[in-house]
């Protein structure tokens, strides 16, 4: 949902795009697809990246930066063909603190696009979020080098103008969920400098259940240098990977959500093609978002066959993944192999909830069909409405007068 492409000019909105834009959610509406409104934005504008993030007629108001585009990098450089380098130059910093400045009204030109959005699209039951603003930067580093700090340019940055967001969206839809994303490198670790920098949710508590803490993870040694080819990734980064760097991620993460409220989202991970060592990174990724229950969204396009220009059917199978989407209790461990078809999944059950514990079993993995086991005492069925979902029962007389059962379920293929 680009602010770009709904704000061409000043205060004046494209219909077209607007209503292209709602063809496209009622379109995957139909199919049963949910929808994130994503505010996207990569070293923000054309002025000082490939692409418009914000108006380019909104940069060009802003005042120069004090070093023209690329200071600090040479003149005409490529920035070495990485695009995410364009964001240590002056220009992109300045012009990022120039939006969370307000300058020539930037945050209210903000505010009004997110309200008109939000207007738009608050009754399609499937749009399930929206998100401020993609990877946004820390600010203007040059100025003020504390700004490096990740938990210094949430709090002093990123949380003002999230509050102000927060605001213009619930003025308008008070119950779609709000994402709100820190610096990339704020979710490594914790603490007043090194964490997100948040106090509160956008818009203080009494909005903790409908805000999502937004955050992405790439490994940072393998965005930085590639593994090339279709070697696998050495033992060495794969070390800093998986085992410091992932891990760091996801703990960090639970302590932001124990502190602020809410609920996250891993809404960008993946990011690489078909080759052993990206399949080994998405699957790395996919069993983490199960051990710390976290939902996801993989960017990438490792479910196209590139050079045949077709779906990737076993790719896309990793990516199709059963799982627990109603608990008649309390979650305990999730797990599903992707090779082998085998999931499952424990919960300890709640008498008092009179509902079925739900879970989700993908076609396209099962296309053969599985067998479901359960736990003594548990009855299954597949739910009449949706052949794609099993529904497993409780009976009242077995478990209410009983605490801490744990319940078992488990699928393996036919």
């Amino acid at each position: 949902m680009m602010w770009s492409g709904l704000e061409p000019s000043p205060n004046q909105y494209d219909e077209n795009y607007l209503n292209i834009m709602k063809q496209i959610v009622e379109l995957l509406q139909k199919y049963g697809i949910y929808v994130l409104l994503d505010m996207h934005q990569d070293v923000l504008s054309t002025r000082v990246g490939s692409y418009d993030g914000i108006p380019p007629w909104l940069y060009d108001r802003f005042p120069p930066s004090k070093h023209s585009y690329p200071w600090p990098l040479k003149p005409n450089s490529t920035a070495g063909g990485n695009w995410f380098v364009g964001y240590i130059t002056e220009a992109t910093s300045h012009g990022f603190q120039c939006l969370y400045d307000n300058v020539s009204g930037a945050v209210d030109s903000f505010k009004n696009f997110w309200r008109l959005v939000a207007s738009t699209f608050g009754s399609y039951e499937t749009v399930i979020g929206y998100e401020f603003i993609n990877e946004p930067w820390a600010g203007n580093i040059y100025e003020n080098p504390a700004l490096a700090l990740p938990g210094e340019a949430g709090s002093l940055n990123l949380l003002p103008l999230y509050d102000k967001l927060n605001t213009a969206i619930r003025s308008v839809d008070n119950d779609t969920l709000i994402f709100y994303e820190p610096v990339t490198w704020g979710v490594r670790l914790n603490g007043k400098y090194f964490g997100t920098g948040f106090s509160h949710v956008p818009g203080g508590a009494q909005y903790q259940n409908r805000s999502v803490l937004s955050y992405h993870y790439y490994c940072t040694i393998l965005s930085l240098v590639p593994v090339p080819g279709n070697e696998s990734i050495p033992v060495f980064d794969r070390t800093l990977c998986d085992d410091i760097e992932g891990p760091a991620i996801f703990r960090s993460v639970a302590v932001d959500l124990n502190q602020l409220g809410g609920s996250s989202f891993l809404t960008e991970f993946g990011g690489c093609d078909n080759t052993p060592t990206c399949l080994e990174q998405v699957i790395y990724g996919l069993e983490k978002t199960d051990e710390f229950w976290q939902s996801w969204a993989y960017w990438g396009d490792l479910f196209i066959d590139g050079a045949a220009g077709i779906i990737d059917l076993p790719n896309i199978k990793i990516l199709s993944r059963p799982y627990a989407r109603a608990v008649a209790g309390i979650p305990l461990s999730l797990q599903f192999n992707a090779q082998r078809l085998t999931f499952y999944f424990a919960y300890t059950i709640d008498p008092s909830i009179g509902q079925p514990t739900e879970i989700y079993v993908p076609p396209l993995s099962y296309s053969n069909g599985f067998n479901v086991t359960v736990s003594e005492g548990l009855i299954w069925s597949v739910d009449s409405t949706n052949k794609n979902i099993i529904l497993v029962y409780h009976p009242t007389k077995l478990f209410s007068r009983h605490e801490n059962i744990i319940g078992i379920v488990e699928i393996n293929p036919a």
